[in-house]
């Protein structure tokens, strides 16, 4: 399976960005305490007393609650989600799923487990993303475009063995891709309320068979 662990993810990117012992301390502590507390309910001091510098470097470092919130969402946006990605499609084109039914199930439940293992983190993003047309604009080029392109040419493999309708192979990547966030995204209203994976994941795999799969005869 793909690496699950956002924050895991995140303090790697920071690694790769030219960022002081500090400034990475103060985008860890706030990424922890955004999940945790919400933007609106986290003080510029939470984050100063869980990153182990002052509230003055802090505002030195990022001038305002926003600065450090547009800090965080680049590198979510440059390098944590699109190796996520990255990760779980390499994951499955070195897997050699004999059907497609079983494809589904295995990206569908690996998908649904990474979203709610990490809803919490991605709630963040997503209430930004919704609001910002040109940070879902760059989501869009950096991490759905591609993933889109690698997928289709799967969709196509199981096309070419009659297993699935010929349709455009973008339009069924969306079809799974919509059905999945249907089931993950009221998730992010009641964040306390545990998403049962294997029940979700028949559901979505059943409904998405009845609609794109081929009968044997």
């Amino acid at each position: 399976m793909a690496i699950n662990n956002v924050e895991a993810l995140f303090a790697e990117s920071l690694n790769e960005l030219e960022l002081t012992k500090k400034q990475k301390s103060v985008l860890r502590a706030s990424l922890t305490l955004f999940s945790e507390q919400g933007f609106d309910r986290t003080s510029t001091s939470d984050i100063a007393r869980v990153a182990g510098v002052s509230e003055g470097t802090v505002y030195k470092q990022f001038k305002t609650k926003e600065g450090i919130l547009k800090a965080l969402l680049g590198p979510f946006i440059q390098q944590v989600l699109p190796k996520a990605a990255g990760e779980f499609l390499d994951t499955f084109a070195n897997t050699n799923v004999p059907d497609f039914e079983t494809f589904l199930r295995r990206i569908v439940a690996d998908r649904l487990t990474f979203f709610e293992t990490n809803k919490l983190q991605l709630k963040i993003f997503i209430q930004e993303i919704l609001s910002n047309s040109d940070m879902a604009a760059t989501f869009i080029n950096k991490t759905v475009g591609g993933a889109i392109t690698r997928i289709t040419a799967v969709m196509k493999f199981y096309q070419q063995k009659n297993e699935i309708v010929d349709w455009d192979p973008v339009r069924i990547v969306r079809y799974i891709m919509s059905t999945m966030l249907g089931y993950a995204l009221p998730n992010l209203i009641q964040p306390d309320k545990k998403l049962n994976i294997e029940q979700s994941t028949d559901e979505v795999v059943e409904f998405i068979m009845r609609g794109i799969g081929i009968k044997k005869s």
